[in-house]
């Protein structure tokens, strides 16, 4: 029998583990879903923000309008969910469809010799978002695997 299914087993105790007697030993306690499930920042939500990005020039040739952009590179891959709004950049309508034909977002990027990252951090950071009495911030929460459905 392997380690890890006789310490399951309940073959060793905390003291094989080399855990203080003191410790209270329970199997499965993991109060922040920290092993299975690694806890990650919240999304920010701001439709104030996209509105001020929305108004600025296209970030490669300065043309107007604009769709904002979210950088996909920026943040951990989630199962059907865009990155924060604080990472999104000003582009018109023919940069945004070249950027999303080419595929390789970085590329796009380096070929287009920008660092959008540093754009969207000026841009979040200038954003009306953070003046008093405007509209605050959502958090969109990640959901746990474990997590029940809101009933």
């Amino acid at each position: 029998m392997s380690f890890g299914l006789q310490y399951f087993a309940g073959r060793l105790t905390p003291l094989d583990l080399g855990l203080p007697a003191a410790q209270p030993h329970h199997r499965f306690a993991d109060p922040g879903g920290s092993l299975a499930f690694p806890k990650e920042l919240p999304r920010k939500r701001s439709k104030a923000h996209l509105s001020f990005v929305r108004g600025l020039p296209c970030l490669i040739c300065k043309r107007t309008p604009v769709d904002a952009h979210h950088l996909k590179f920026a943040q951990q891959r989630a199962l059907g969910r865009k990155v924060s709004d604080e990472f999104t950049v000003p582009l018109c309508r023919s940069h945004h469809q070249a950027l999303h034909r080419k595929g390789n977002e970085k590329a796009w990027w380096a070929d287009m010799q920008v660092d959008p990252l540093s754009a969207a951090r000026d841009l979040w950071a200038t954003s009306p978002v953070h003046e008093a009495g405007s509209a605050p911030l959502s958090y969109s929460e990640p959901r746990s695997a474990l997590e029940a459905p809101a009933r």
